[in-house]
């Protein structure tokens, strides 16, 4: 039953990483798209303050170089910041999913606490009598977990009970 407690926890939160790094990869494309869009639209106006700027000085017959070279190259700059601004739109969507980076490592220095599994003997041994019990126990060698009783994942290679069905690590499936 702690195995499926386990593994059902380890399945919800690698779902509730999942889901929160779809979102903020969602919030992040729509974030670059906004600044392309604003950058599109200033080289429009730009684009518009050329013609029409371009149109007067032909009607009024001087047409400058000095005006014109500066509109062009505001436009140049632009095109430029489009072009970075598309490449890493493009980046972010090609991003994939690394569950590796997201799931939550056990702290190094952890050791889970001893099991003291109760026996029906000692369950019913206890009913007949109303004499209160000293206290837990201690844990015996038999009890206390051993090394013995871990084996590596066989995709991670991290320690795992020899009876677990996923992986605490890496989440995969056991055998």
């Amino acid at each position: 039953m702690a195995d499926f407690v386990e593994s059902a926890k380890h399945l919800v939160s690698a779902a509730v990483s999942r889901t929160t790094w779809e979102a903020q990869k969602q919030l992040r494309i729509r974030s670059k798209q906004g600044e392309i869009d604003q950058l599109l639209k200033q080289r429009q106006l730009l684009l518009e303050e050329l013609a029409g700027a371009a149109m007067t000085l032909y009607q009024q017959g001087t047409l400058a170089q000095p005006q014109l070279a500066r509109i062009c190259a505001s436009i140049q700059e632009l095109d430029a910041d489009l072009r970075n601004r598309e490449q890493q739109l493009q980046e972010i969507k090609s991003e994939t999913y690394q569950p590796e980076q997201f799931a939550p490592q056990p702290p190094p220095d952890y050791t889970p606490p001893p099991l003291t599994p109760s026996t029906p003997a000692a369950s019913q041994a206890g009913m007949g009598n109303s004499v209160p019990s000293p206290g837990p126990a201690p844990a015996s060698p038999a009890s206390a977990p051993r090394a013995a009783d871990k084996v590596p994942c066989p995709h991670c290679g991290q320690l795992v009970r020899a009876r677990a069905l996923y992986c605490s690590r890496c989440g995969k499936k056991i055998g």
